[in-house]
C-alpha cells in the first residue's frame, strides 16, 4: 500500500452543533494519535455534511441534537449512539426576577410572557439568534438547551436551568457505509470514554488463563503472603479478647 494513501496519512473531520464544546475530546484524540489529523467545525445542520465514504469531502462523524423522547434506535441513515440528556434553560432579559434563583420550574413563571417556541433541533444559527434579541428587548421567554443559551453568551440575557420542559438529548452519528471504520471506531470511543489502556489494539496484553491446578498454586501462595504479614486464614478468626466468651460459673 502506498504510504501516502494508507490508513495512518487518514484524516477526521467533526461536525457540531451549536452547545457542544469537543475540545476534550480533540484534545485526547491528538494525544493518542498525532499522525492522525483532526478538525471540528459547527454547524447548524452538520447531517447535510457526512461523508458517505473515507476521503470524501465532509465531516466524518457528527454530534447532533434530537428530543429526549426520541427512539433510542439509530434515525434512518445514520449509525448513532445517544450520549447524554441536555438540561433546559429559561433565557429572559438581563433585569427580570428570575435572575435572583439558582434554577426554575415551568410553574414558577405562570403568567409571564413566552415567545413563540424555537426549535433547537431545525432552527439555524441565525433563527434562535434572532430570538434571543427578542428576549434581550424584553419581549418575552425563550426557552433553549442550557449548552445552547450558554454558547450565545450574551451579557443582556439572563440564563437559568428550568425543569418540567421537554428536554434534548445529544449523539454521536455517523454514516451507517463508513461502519466498522476504525478511525470512527476510536473517536466514538473516546467520546464514550474509553481510555488510552482499553483503546482497542492498544493497551495491556490480555491476561493468561489459568488452569485448575495453576489457580491452586496461586491461592496457596496468597495465603502464605497473607500468614506472613499476620493475617488469619478465612474461616479461623480468632474472636477478640473478652468477646464470645462463656459466662457459665461467674
Amino acid at each position: 500500500m502506498n504510504e501516502d494513501t494508507g490508513p495512518d496519512r487518514r484524516s477526521l473531520a467533526i461536525g457540531y452543533v451549536p452547545g457542544v464544546q469537543p475540545d476534550k475530546w480533540l484534545t485526547r484524540w491528538r494525544e493518542r494519535n498525532p499522525d492522525v489529523p483532526i478538525s471540528a467545525r459547527r454547524s447548524g445542520d452538520p447531517r447535510s455534511a457526512l461523508a458517505r465514504v473515507a476521503g470524501d469531502v465532509g465531516f466524518d462523524v457528527i454530534f447532533l441534537r434530537e428530543p429526549d423522547a426520541a427512539p433510542r434506535s439509530s434515525p434512518p441513515g445514520l449509525l448513532r449512539v445517544p450520549l447524554y440528556t441536555e438540561t433546559m434553560a429559561v433565557l429572559a432579559e438581563k433585569d427580570h426576577e428570575l435572575a435572583a434563583f439558582d434554577t426554575v420550574a415551568v410553574a414558577d413563571l405562570e403568567g409571564e410572557q413566552w415567545l413563540d417556541p424555537v426549535d433547537a433541533i431545525a432552527a439555524t444559527p441565525d433563527e434562535v439568534s434572532a430570538a434571543v434579541d427578542l428576549v434581550a428587548a424584553g419581549v418575552g421567554l425563550l426557552v433553549l438547551p442550557l449548552p445552547y443559551a450558554r454558547s450565545l453568551s450574551r451579557r443582556d440575557v439572563v440564563v437559568r436551568p428550568i425543569d418540567g420542559v421537554p428536554a434534548t438529548r445529544m449523539g454521536v452519528a455517523w454514516s451507517p457505509r463508513r461502519e466498522g471504520d476504525e478511525l470512527i471506531d476510536e473517536f466514538v470511543g473516546i467520546v464514550r470514554g474509553r481510555t488510552a489502556a482499553t483503546t482497542r489494539g492498544g493497551g495491556e496484553p490480555p491476561r493468561q488463563k489459568l488452569n485448575a491446578k495453576q489457580k491452586t498454586a496461586a491461592k496457596a501462595a496468597r495465603a502464605r503472603a497473607g500468614q506472613s504479614r499476620g493475617e488469619q486464614p478465612r474461616g479461623r478468626q480468632q474472636a477478640p479478647r473478652g468477646k464470645g466468651r462463656s459466662t457459665r460459673g461467674r
